[in-house]
């Protein structure tokens, strides 16, 4: 009997992960249906008896491409046989079309100056060589083949091991049914609810290479949601570019909040989660819906970008100011439990002192429990890259200093916020003299927010049916 033996590496967003997922199920699937073949899946990918690895890429930011590049070099040293997927290929499947379009010359590593277009400044043209340069290395290398999402009900395990190349790498499925649980021992498991974005942000390259928004049918969702709970999964987080669009692109109107209510609805024990609620569309009265729902982990993931009217215009986000402090004190005022988290990007283009010293004042004054802060950088194929006023290096590291100042002095301040003292075991660290384990609050994001460390003789009781104290264990501490 032939040996099929692989591991997956997934780079990128929570969203990627349920995807591949859906790839480990379907290989186990292909590979099953044909008793001549023994699939051996093996966790660390650079295991000396791991031949194929599969590689689902990130191609949404610069700094993504770039940690695929490093993952693939990494694993050719170690001889492993690549299969990539992923937002990656069709990045590079839209940068090879613009670079022709535009005059560059491939396989060469210089540029047709006369045809190329006059807002590609000089840094940005670097970075489009540099790209179109490495990718091209990697289109050459006969050990790394390529898959489409589209082509998993196409092909073989024969020909995965003889090398299956896809062809194109556009739109593809919107994923459901039976996937493999990868969390599942923490808890938790993320159900992504719509795939793809229609919001068009000038910063952000996601519907020119993921296309419009398709959404999950509700009674897909809820019986997903119920195969995860019957499978033991406790908390559930949703997922989407941008949740509050929930059927936004099959009726016209967001149906969020009619999902929760159906998944409200479903009796075993378990709690929710929602990532993504953009602002612009999001009201009081939703808010106000879910103060009613019982199994909602208030847990507000409101991505902001800026609080400025005018640099928010630029992004193309459509939201002004007084809505999101009305729709902040909603949340304040109204939910005793609670945790805000936000997304800012630092330096967006035409960001003067004015823009920035009132976003240093809303973030002094607004508590947010988490805020990501992100260095806007020029995306090849984004809207943004062909404004000017960019911020200079040495200006952008002095806001960003600033801004990570302002932060941590917040969270120092709101330190002591403890709740119910309600948190989960992560994993161990065991060693003979002083044995630790790694928890999260049961308000913090898994993979998101801040674990903390705690000896094993402070806690206080191991919540549930179950006394054993294990990984996914919901336990109380004493400090």
């Amino acid at each position: 009997m032939k040996k099929f033996k692989f591991s997956f590496i997934n780079l990128g967003c929570n969203k990627n992960l349920v995807d591949t997922q859906f790839l480990l199920w379907n290989i186990f699937s292909i590979a099953g249906n044909n008793p001549n073949y023994e699939t051996d899946y093996i966790c660390d990918p650079y295991d000396d008896e791991v031949e194929f690895v599969f590689l689902n890429t990130c191609g949404f930011i610069s700094s993504g491409r770039e940690e695929m590049f490093e993952e693939i070099e990494k694993l050719l040293n170690a001889r492993k046989k690549i299969y990539l997927l992923g937002c990656a290929l069709q990045y590079f499947e839209q940068l090879v079309w613009h670079a022709k379009r535009k005059g560059v010359i491939l396989n060469e590593t210089k540029w047709n100056e006369e045809s190329i277009s006059d807002n590609l400044d000089s840094s940005l043209r670097s970075e489009w060589q540099i790209e179109l340069n490495n990718w091209e290395k990697i289109v050459k290398n006969p050990n790394i083949h390529f898959l489409s999402w589209s082509d998993w009900d196409k092909i073989t395990i024969e020909q995965i091991l003889t090398w299956f190349d896809s062809k194109k790498f556009g739109e593809s499925p919107v994923f459901s049914g039976i996937r493999a649980y990868t969390n599942i021992d923490y808890g938790f498991e993320y159900l992504k609810i719509a795939e793809w974005c229609n919001n068009h942000c000038t910063f952000c390259i996601i519907p020119k290479i993921r296309w419009k928004q398709k959404s999950l049918p509700i009674e897909n969702v809820v019986q997903q949601a119920k195969d995860l709970v019957n499978s033991g999964v406790k908390e559930i987080i949703l997922l989407a570019q941008d949740t509050n669009r929930y059927w936004l692109d099959l009726y016209g109107k967001s149906m969020l909040f009619e999902l929760l209510e159906e998944l409200e609805k479903i009796e075993w024990d378990f709690v929710y989660r929602v990532l993504y609620l953009y602002p612009d569309i999001l009201t009081l009265k939703h808010l106000e819906k879910l103060k009613k729902l019982k199994k909602f982990i208030p847990y507000f993931d409101i991505p902001l970008q800026h609080i400025n009217p005018e640099i928010l215009k630029r992004m193309w986000r459509f939201y002004d100011k007084n809505h999101v402090l009305n729709l902040l004190n909603f949340i304040d005022q109204n939910f005793k439990e609670k945790f805000v988290r936000t997304n800012i990007i630092v330096w967006f283009p035409w960001e003067t002192e004015k823009e920035f010293d009132e976003l240093c004042e809303f973030l002094g004054k607004y508590h947010f429990d988490n805020v990501a802060l992100f260095e806007y950088h020029d995306e090849p194929l984004a809207e943004s890259s062909k404004l000017d006023w960019k911020v200079d290096e040495k200006e952008i590291h002095r806001r960003f200093e600033i801004l990570k100042w302002i932060i941590s002095k917040e969270k120092w301040r709101n330190n002591g916020k403890n709740f119910d003292n309600i948190w989960f075991v992560m994993w161990f660290e065991w060693n003979e003299d002083n044995p630790t384990i790694i928890i999260r609050p049961w308000l913090h994001a898994p993979e998101i927010d801040e674990y903390d460390k705690i000896k094993l003789e402070n806690i206080i009781w191991i919540l549930g049916d179950d006394e054993n104290l294990d990984i996914g264990s919901k336990i109380l501490y004493k400090k």
